[in-house]
């Protein structure tokens, strides 16, 4: 089983780039900013209290999917967090007490397409349901 956690992480502003405080998913001790790399940050703790309370819910399978497909974002633009600027995205499962991530690609909300290039490596993740309840709830 892999171990999920949020921690706080800063994207630095200055030339153009808004400084953004949100909260990075770590998994297996592993921020996956860093394993995604690129300029993005998760959608956890950093945009209105509302839309950050919608993300928290489609994480745990409580509100619909974002994305076509059932698939969910979790990086987005670190400036508006608009979809149509691309999103890391996954697909969420939950098969009894277990939460399962897969099938991590890069895409828009006016495309059809997943670009899988560079996250085929990544996940599946496996995740204790009641463990993963309580790390995604630290967001709200």
């Amino acid at each position: 089983m892999s171990k999920l956690n949020l921690e706080w992480k800063r994207r630095e502003g200055g030339d153009g780039r808004t400084k953004r405080d949100y909260l990075d998913i770590i998994v297996d001790d592993q921020p996956l900013s860093e394993v995604i790399g690129g300029d993005v940050v998760s959608c956890l703790g950093w945009f209105v209290p509302e839309e950050n309370a919608k993300a928290v819910h489609r994480l745990l399978l409580e509100e619909v999917a974002d994305l076509p497909n059932n698939r969910c974002s979790l990086y987005v633009c670190p400036e508006c967090g608009d979809l149509g600027c691309g999103a890391v995205s996954l697909a969420i499962e939950q098969t009894g007490d277990k939460v399962i991530w897969r099938d991590f690609g890069y895409e828009n909300n006016y495309e059809s397409v997943v670009h899988t290039e560079g996250y085929k490596e990544l996940g599946p993740f496996i995740f204790d349901r009641s463990e993963y309840v309580r790390a995604i709830k630290k967001a709200l």
